[in-house]
């Protein structure tokens, strides 16, 4: 290819990543709309640019593996909702709504994009619908079982071959193959790994290169690291409080956790302890330690890192206000920078790029 032909293509590249524009979407249940805001890269600022009005009131959200496509639960219809994005506006355009169980909790479409795999709180149960290239929903589930209550979250193996599925009420995480052909479901040998009492395993995430796993505690206010074995059964590593050493057992729970999209560095909310825990992930041995705790709005739900990793967005189910972090990339450190009004208990919080 000719020389110049290269460095133009790089450069287009690289322009068309510095333009690129990253959203954040508000689910405020109350109002029964999502809040629209731009991210300034270089501030962090938020600007509220319009509310997106849903069908019933919006929950948890995902985004495809493409970024075409946001998955929205409305939780107390029992309902699951896709929208397309338009990039660089960051409007959505209803593709499809489809009946399910009461109260899916959380959802996460597998690699490969062509299922969403969804668990269910209040029946504990798990579905995947097909999604086709367009980002609709199939009405039909290819797999829909029933695990135990509360289950609350949903990973999966980086090479799509297991997924797991996290419980708070009894203290268990469901261990499955995958297969991705037909969308189906098939539960291990041996797996369901149980936690102790008042631990409540409630989201999970993978490390992008290393078989590892982490996850936190709901009701235990801890991170936990699993390490993920060939056969797809997982082993725990470690317990660490996400919460100070003097804080009183059971005083409150973690809510959403989630990686740094490099691995190195795991956030948890405490609701309780109005706070989030950062922790470093060992390059070598996956362990954690814990960097800092800082507080948040009261009752942190929902938190994202914004695409460039300079900034994190934390809402505060019951001030209405979402708080705003400077991120240090290097040690994971965070500094309060601003604060923000979005409207009555923001329940999720979702970034599009």
């Amino acid at each position: 290819m000719p020389y110049r032909l290269v460095t133009f293509l790089l450069c287009f590249a690289i322009s068309s990543s510095l333009l690129a524009k990253p959203f954040l979407l508000v689910s405020l249940p109350d109002e029964k709309h999502l809040a629209v805001y731009d991210i300034n890269n270089r501030t962090g600022e938020l600007t509220h640019l319009r509310n997106h009005k849903t069908e019933a009131d919006p929950g948890p959200m995902s985004v495809s593996q493409d970024g075409s496509t946001l998955f929205l639960s409305l939780r107390t219809v029992g309902q699951l909702a896709s929208y397309g994005i338009q990039s660089g506006t960051s409007e959505l355009e209803h593709i499809s709504t489809i009946e399910v169980d009461q109260d899916p909790a959380y959802h996460w479409q597998d690699h490969s994009g062509q299922w969403l795999i969804t668990a269910y709180y209040h029946t504990g149960r798990v579905s995947v619908h097909h999604v086709d290239s367009t980002g609709h929903l199939s009405e039909k589930s290819s797999f829909f079982g029933e695990t135990a209550l509360n289950a609350h979250g949903v990973a999966a193996t980086n090479d799509n071959r297991f997924v797991y599925i996290p419980h708070t009420g009894p203290n268990k995480i469901f261990q499955f193959e995958f297969d991705a052909q037909n969308g189906h479901l098939t539960l291990l040998e041996n797996g369901v790994l149980t936690s102790k009492e008042f631990t409540g395993p409630r989201h999970l995430a993978s490390h992008p290169t290393k078989p590892w796993l982490y996850g936190d505690y709901e009701q235990g206010n801890k991170a936990v690291f699993y390490k993920i074995r060939p056969d797809g059964l997982l082993q725990t590593i470690q317990t660490i409080s996400s919460v100070p050493d003097d804080w009183p057992d059971r005083q409150g729970a973690t809510a959403r956790m989630t990686l740094s999209k490099d691995g190195n560095f795991m956030y948890v909310a405490n609701r309780g302890h109005n706070s989030l825990a950062c922790f470093k992930v060992h390059p070598k041995t996956g362990e954690l330690s814990r960097v800092g705790i800082y507080p948040t709005e009261p009752n942190p739900r929902s938190f994202v890192i914004s695409p460039n990793g300079k900034w994190l967005y934390a809402g505060g189910q019951d001030s209405g206000k979402l708080a705003i972090f400077a991120r240090n990339r290097r040690t994971g450190v965070l500094v309060r920078t601003g604060t923000v009004e979005t409207g009555k208990r923001p329940w999720w919080l979702q970034v599009i790029n």
